[in-house]
């Protein structure tokens, strides 16, 4: 993986996948709300896919958490 700040990525990431958890969703139930397989799912979770900003932003609205809020929790918890 590929990223200008790899410490704030994945700690962006490991937050997105546990609050993915939290909401309750599978990994396939997430990828239907966008039409894609789990693997797309799978594959961002895993590191082997970086998420563009819109895809953050619907990925983290569709799970239910906002954000903007979520980012701002990743930079503090990264620091």
């Amino acid at each position: 993986m590929a990223s200008f700040y790899p410490e704030l990525y994945q700690t962006a990431l490991a937050l997105l996948v546990e609050a993915r958890q939290k909401a309750g969703l599978t990994q396939e139930a997430l990828a239907a709300w966008f039409g894609q397989s789990e693997a797309f799912v799978s594959s961002y979770e895993e590191g082997e896919r970086l998420l563009d900003p819109s895809e953050f932003i619907a990925i983290a609205r569709a799970i239910g958490v906002d954000p903007y809020e979520f980012l701002k929790q990743a930079e503090a918890a990264s620091l």
